[in-house]
């Protein structure tokens, strides 16, 4: 189970009781412990941050709640984690403390900073365990107050290209433009994200002090690594893989479009989650094939089509090279 510092529940609720939602309700309904509000800084189930979003917009009546408090985010609310990011000397320098460091504030999130090619770099925000409207307002907060806090110390504007959201689309979608700056807003995608112009990389903050920073470090050296990502890459990979077999193109660059990601990404966060591409799309085909047989015998060119290969003879030389790999690891095994 993911925890989350008491911080950030202290800010939002500060933001919720200021735009009118009752403070012991508030405290009650998500079941906060009333002596963590004050002294010492502690960590709290997250299921209770997921339900102190779902309170408040149920109390409050509003659906863009967490964009409307991420807005307002006050620099340096989360301690540590802020001072890491304010303290950098460019924007990119200090997006790069989200992810190493993000355990200051949570052990149930993870951002990763992507550069993608030479024009974009994208931050990519996982949660490990969350879901329903909870998780959504969650993310939501997460990506706009990332965002919040970079316009903060930042004199030129920073607009995103894009946003990718996994969440469905509401019904109006305004406020998103209004908080993200940007029309170019992709719901129901496969990552919650935002990606950059790599230009902006370079904008320098105008918080930037490299004496505090190196005051900084070594606390920072001393937080936990960022949670891992064990199964949510597997298992988005593989609805990835099970379509583009239905599409018949299953090839890396086609999935990694799918996951709105490059193949290098992909690939480097399966081999975090302790697979690859290779193991995971001899899964998907094996599956693929396996729910097909189950209607009766097919002919090795219907094999061959269902699996993603131009015909019998491509299927017959991936079969053999798959068994040379295997036997050249086998061989590799102490006597």
């Amino acid at each position: 189970m993911g925890t989350d510092q008491v911080l950030l529940h202290r800010f939002v609720i500060a933001q919720l009781i200021a735009a009118g939602v009752d403070r012991d309700r508030l405290i009650r309904e998500t079941g906060l412990p009333e002596w963590t509000m004050v002294g010492e800084d502690v960590y709290l189930p997250s299921h209770m941050f997921s339900r102190l979003w779902e309170f408040g917009e149920f109390a409050l009546g509003e659906p863009n709640v967490a964009l409307r408090v991420a807005s307002r985010y006050e620099l340096t609310s989360l301690g540590l984690y802020d001072y890491l990011f304010a303290t950098a000397p460019t924007l990119g320098a200090g997006l790069a403390t989200c992810g190493p460091y993000v355990a200051a504030v949570t052990t149930n999130h993870r951002f990763d900073l992507v550069t993608e090619n030479e024009h974009e770099v994208s931050i990519y925000l996982d949660m490990i365990n969350g879901e329903g409207r909870g998780r959504d307002l969650t993310q939501l907060w997460g990506l706009a107050a990332v965002l919040s806090r970079a316009r903060r110390v930042i004199r030129e504007p920073v607009i995103p290209l894009r946003v990718s959201l996994r969440q469905q689309a509401p019904v109006r979608f305004d406020t998103f433009v209004e908080v993200f700056g940007t029309p170019a807003i992709e719901f129901d995608a496969p990552v919650d994200a935002l990606t950059f112009r790599a230009s902006d990389m370079d904008l320098p903050l105008t918080t930037s002090d490299p004496v505090l920073a190196t005051v900084l470090q070594p606390l920072a050296d001393a937080l936990p690594p960022p949670p891992p990502l064990a199964t949510a890459w597997p298992e988005r990979v593989a609805a990835a893989v099970a379509d583009a077999l239905a599409e018949g193109d299953v090839s890396l660059d086609q999935v990694a479009r799918r996951l709105a990601t490059s193949p290098r990404t992909l690939q480097r966060r399966l081999m975090e989650a302790g697979t690859t591409w290779r193991v995971e799309l001899e899964r998907g085909r094996n599956a693929r094939l396996a729910r097909a047989n189950a209607d009766g015998p097919l002919s090795r060119t219907r094999q061959a089509e269902l699996l993603g290969y131009a015909d019998v003879r491509s299927m017959r030389r991936a079969a053999r090279r798959r068994s040379m790999t295997q036997l050249m690891h086998r061989s590799d095994l102490p006597a």
